[in-house]
C-alpha cells in the first residue's frame, strides 16, 4: 500500500511538472510577442502566431499586414501584460491578461489598457496564438 502511495505522489509530482513546463513555454511566447511589439520587429511577432489564426474575419494574412501597419505608422509602442491566468487544455490554451499599449507618432501618444484574452495551440513543441489579437 505505502509502495502505491508512493507511486501515485510521484506520478502527481511528474504531471505537476509537466504543466509548469508548457505554462512556461506559454509565458515565453506572450514575452517574445512584447519584446516584437516594442521592437516593431514583424518576424519576431509573426513567430508567435499560428498560420492558422482566425478571429473576427481575419487570418494570419490579414493579421500580418495590419502589424506590419502599425509598425510603420508608429515611431514607439509601448506594450506590458500582467495579472495573467492560464488555463490548458490538453493542445489549447487560454489566456487571460491585463494589459498597457501607448504608441506615439510625432510625439502624440495614445494609451490603451484593458483586458485581454488570448487563445493558444500546441503546435508540435511550440504554443502559437490562434485568436484573440
Amino acid at each position: 500500500m505505502r509502495r502505491h502511495f508512493l507511486s501515485f505522489l510521484l506520478l502527481i509530482f511528474f504531471l505537476l511538472t509537466c504543466q509548469v513546463s508548457e505554462e512556461e513555454k506559454i509565458y515565453q511566447i506572450l514575452n517574445r510577442r512584447q519584446e516584437a511589439l516594442q521592437k516593431k520587429d514583424l518576424s519576431l511577432y509573426l513567430s508567435c502566431i499560428s498560420k492558422a489564426y482566425q478571429d473576427k474575419g481575419e487570418d494570419f494574412n490579414r493579421l500580418e499586414k495590419r502589424i506590419e501597419g502599425y509598425f510603420k505608422t508608429f515611431d514607439r509602442i509601448t506594450y506590458s501584460s500582467w495579472d495573467r491566468s492560464i488555463q490548458i487544455d490538453r493542445e489549447t490554451a487560454t489566456v487571460i491578461q491585463q494589459f498597457y499599449l501607448e504608441v506615439e507618432k510625432r510625439e502624440k501618444k495614445n494609451r490603451y489598457s484593458a483586458k485581454e484574452a488570448l487563445y493558444l495551440k500546441k503546435e508540435g513543441k511550440e504554443w502559437k496564438i490562434i485568436k484573440g489579437l
